[in-house]
C-alpha cells in the first residue's frame, strides 16, 4: 500500500501489545536490521521516543523496480483502547505533524490505524478532517463530519466517549488560540 499509494506518512493509534494481546504486528524493522517482506525491503532510518509518542522514518524499497519511498510513522503511546483521550495536545500535535509531513512531500497519502479501525483511528480522522474544516471554512461541525465519515467507513466512532473525545480534541486546538482572542468568556 506504501508503494501503491505513495504514502509518505503513517499515524498508529495503538500500541502493539494492549490488554496483554497482540493488537498490531510490527510491520517495521528494530535497529538497524532490515525486514524483506515479499518484493519489499523495509529498512529503518532514525527513531526518536517523546514522551506520548514515537517518531520513526523508515525506507520501503521495491526490490522489483528499485523504487524507493521514505515514509515517516508517528505512534501514539498513551491513548489506550477505549478512545478515552487523556492527551488532546499530543493527538494535536500529531495532526500538525501529519499535515507538515504530507505538504512537504506534496500532498500524498497518509495512513491512519489503531487496532480496530473504527475507534481511535475513527476519532483521529474526524478531529483532524473538523480542525482542516475550521481552518479553510470557517466551520465546525463535528456531527457533519461523522456523518460523512460514516458513509465511507460504518461503524465509525462507537461510544459516546468517543464522540465526547472528538469534540474534546477541537476544543483543545480552539482554546489555544485564547491568548489572541479579542472575546471574554
Amino acid at each position: 500500500m506504501i508503494d501503491d499509494r505513495n504514502v509518505t506518512a503513517i499515524v498508529m493509534l495503538c500500541q502493539e501489545n494492549e490488554n496483554n494481546q497482540e493488537v498490531c504486528y510490527q510491520y517495521w524493522p528494530s535497529a538497524s536490521n532490515a525486514l524483506v517482506t515479499g518484493e519489499y525491503n523495509i529498512t529503518l532510518l532514525n527513531e526518536n521516543t517523546n514522551n506520548r509518542y514515537i517518531e520513526r522514518k523508515f525506507e520501503v524499497k521495491n526490490n522489483n523496480t528499485g523504487a524507493k519511498q521514505s515514509v515517516t510513522q508517528f505512534q501514539i503511546t498513551n491513548w489506550d483502547s477505549t478512545g478515552e483521550v487523556k492527551n488532546p495536545q499530543t493527538i494535536l500535535m500529531i495532526i500538525e505533524e501529519m499535515y507538515r509531513t504530507q505538504r512537504k512531500r506534496g500532498n500524498t497519502s497518509i495512513v491512519v490505524h489503531c487496532s480496530d479501525t473504527v475507534g481511535r483511528s475513527a476519532m483521529f480522522c474526524a478531529a483532524a478532517t473538523t480542525i482542516n474544516k475550521c481552518k479553510t471554512e470557517g466551520v465546525i461541525d463535528v456531527f457533519q463530519v461523522l456523518k460523512s465519515q460514516r458513509i465511507q467507513k460504518p461503524g465509525s466512532v462507537q461510544t459516546v466517549q468517543q464522540y465526547q473525545g472528538i469534540f474534546q480534541i477541537v476544543l483543545t486546538y480552539l482554546d489555544s488560540f485564547e491568548t489572541y482572542s479579542n472575546f471574554t468568556k
